[in-house]
């Protein structure tokens, strides 16, 4: 039998702090925390927004068909905290000197001001979860800061971001094909030096440079390199791929037998397995 789920595995997710507000005749306007939104289509661009049965919120996005999105920033930890800590039922959340709240440009409900990015946004479409509800929506305004600002993240507790992750090394894997031929796809940080990337064929009899090949458009590496020159050795059981690039740890990846494949636009790949 399957082990039993954690029940608090929901606390692993990372994710920006959401501000959703909404605008209704009879609570006015109202503004709760929600952990769980993000971006789910880009063009147009789309949001979704998972809330709890325990949500007012939930009626008033229904009622009015819409809602404003601010992902938080840094600076607005203790305001996440408050507008997710009480009811619109119990207080008008608004009287905060904390919540700043900016006019709408398409629709008729405001948005909190000082976040990364505030969106008006129009409900597409709901989907009932076991507990939960996904709202759907389209963003038709966006508002920006003067002066870019730094996401509050959650993961369990609020954070802010620190430094940037830079990469240090290549990342490389491949694909053998029928008719010793070979796919190789890399990526890396910037190269520090010309734009190139060195492969190389490491087996066991020898190491054999495949060449020096320049990055794609997106700045990675994306070749395909026959493996037919006398110097290739057969069989290649053992053999290893290895892909430098200045300022980098090098990357690896293991050769295996091609296998058939029946993606689109991969008809060679339907011969049978070979390495020779």
């Amino acid at each position: 039998m399957p082990s039993e789920l954690p029940p608090d595995l929901w606390r692993m997710l990372t994710g920006t702090v959401g501000l959703v507000a909404t605008a209704n005749g009879e609570r006015g306007v109202n503004v709760m925390a929600a952990e769980w939104a993000s971006f789910v289509n880009k063009a147009p661009l789309y949001v979704a927004v998972a809330l709890g049965p325990g949500a007012v919120t939930r009626e008033l996005i229904e009622a009015s068909g819409g809602f404003s999105l601010t992902l938080c920033s840094e600076e607005q930890a203790s305001l996440a905290d408050f507008v997710g800590s009480f009811s619109v039922e119990e207080v008008d959340k608004t009287t905060s000197a904390l919540l700043d709240l900016g006019p709408p440009d398409v629709t008729t409900v405001p948005w909190v001001r000082g976040g990364v990015l505030a969106l008006e946004c129009r409900l597409r479409r709901t989907i009932a979860l076991p507990v939960h509800r996904l709202f759907i929506a389209e963003a038709v305004a966006a508002h920006l800061p003067p002066v870019p600002r730094r996401p509050l993240v959650k993961h369990g507790e609020m954070f802010g971001l620190g430094a940037p992750a830079h990469r240090c090394r290549v990342v490389v894997a491949v694909r053998t094909l029928p008719g010793r031929l070979l796919t190789v796809c890399a990526s890396g940080p910037a190269a520090r030096g010309p734009d190139l990337w060195r492969v190389t064929l490491m087996a066991p009899a020898g190491d054999v440079p495949l060449g020096d090949f320049p990055s794609t458009r997106y700045g990675d590496l994306h070749a395909r390199i026959p493996l037919n020159g006398p110097e290739v050795p057969h069989p290649l059981d053992g053999a290893r791929i290895r892909v430098d690039r200045a300022g980098a740890e090098p990357g690896f990846a293991r050769l295996v037998p091609p296998v058939p494949h029946h993606g689109h636009g991969s008809h060679e790949l339907q011969e049978q397995p070979s390495w020779n």
